[in-house]
């Protein structure tokens, strides 16, 4: 249920050397990669994509890369155009089971029977994060873990909760009050409804033993539409990305309660969540995935493409400059991770009243989760 300690530990050199048929240091890893975003160019992860793609190409990891905006549906749109050249004979994106149809298998094959071109010549990868495994639980399709092939989880972006310069909640323990007072007294703002800073307010919510399922939030297409509706008093709080604030909070427009990260940020004078006692760390991640069914050799491949990524120097430069924090993990650490923090959400989503079923877990008995 709980979230994200998002340290990371740099990848070592040594998978430059990689094996079965990697590629190293003098020889690309695939000839053409294609980074799939789910969001329009200029927001969310698509900076990042574009800088991974830029990296990848100096250092000499691919021949040549590109990033293809695929926004709409919380990541569906996005999730189809990998699973629509990657889906072993047809395999549809969605379904709950993950089986073929019959038909379609025996069509596919016909047609096609490789399926697919191999990761060593064109590489198509998705990067994305909470909001595509929270909108294919709330849509009820396939979890992303199983309808992908989950590759390495690559940086974050902590949170900031904010409020008015002349807001009456002083402090986070005047929030924290209300919301064990009364849940459903504030209406908090952020990003889309089932997003990151959605499933972060049922968290801290769930933390303070308050009931999720009473809570009050507006979603808005962006970080921007967020602060219109808390000017306007449309919202009373805000939760987002905390990079995205810190021009407005020096300049006295806003002002942070709490960050969730788990030391104090640069420029935000504002106390963690672990500092309120709330046993919460969270950042809102982006990870790497290829389509569902990839072989041995190219998942390898492919995992040896994103350390020798986290590897760089440039990329760590790349992420000091955009105010990500790196928190590499990989392979079948990462798939395990994903799998716990699919769970995590599901149970905060049922709490949200997102899901089908409605079900309240973990009243008041949060634990910090590791990010390792």
């Amino acid at each position: 249920m709980h979230r994200r300690r998002f340290f990371s530990f740099a990848a070592g050199l040594a998978v430059l050397g990689c094996c079965g048929g990697c590629g190293g240091p003098d020889r690309p890893f695939t000839a053409m990669l294609t980074l799939i975003v789910p969001a329009a160019r200029g927001h969310d992860w698509d900076p990042l994509a574009r800088g991974m793609a830029a990296v990848a190409g100096a250092e000499g990891l691919v021949r040549a890369a590109g990033v293809e905006n695929r926004p709409g549906g919380a990541a569906g749109a996005a999730l189809e155009a990998l699973a629509s050249h990657g889906a072993p004979y047809g395999t549809p994106y969605g379904s709950r089971s993950g089986a073929p149809s019959g038909t379609a298998s025996r069509e596919r094959s016909a047609r096609d029977p490789l399926s697919r071109e191999p990761f060593s010549r064109d590489g198509r990868l998705l990067l994305a994060g909470m909001p595509a495994v929270a909108g294919a639980e709330i849509a009820d399709t396939a979890a992303v873990v199983d309808s992908t092939t989950p590759l390495a989880r690559l940086a974050g972006d902590w949170a900031a909760l904010i409020v008015l310069p002349g807001s009456r909640l002083r402090s986070f323990e005047d929030l924290a009050a209300l919301l064990r007072r009364d849940p459903g007294g504030l209406v908090m703002g952020g990003r889309l409804e089932g997003g990151s800073d959605h499933v972060l307010y049922g968290m801290i919510a769930k933390c303070l033993g308050a009931d999720a399922r009473l809570l009050q939030y507006a979603g808005y297409p962006a970080a921007a539409d967020a602060v219109e509706a808390l000017r306007d008093g449309r919202v009373g709080a805000i939760l987002g990305s905390a990079r995205s604030f810190t021009r407005e909070i020096a300049a006295g427009r806003l002002r942070p309660l709490v960050v969730s990260s788990a030391e104090r940020l640069p420029g935000i004078d504002a106390p963690t969540l672990m500092e309120m006692d709330v046993r919460l760390e969270y950042t809102d991640w982006c990870g790497v995935f290829g389509p569902r069914g990839m072989s041995p050799d190219d998942r390898d491949r492919a995992v040896a493409l994103c350390d020798a990524l986290d590897a760089s120097p440039r990329w760590r430069s790349l992420c000091e400059a955009g105010g990500w924090s790196r928190i590499y993990l990989s392979g079948d650490d990462f798939r395990q991770w994903l799998s716990g923090e699919t769970g995590r959400a599901r149970d905060v989503l049922r709490d949200l009243g997102l899901l089908k079923a409605f079900a309240t877990t973990c009243w008041g008995s949060c634990v910090r989760s590791h990010y390792m």
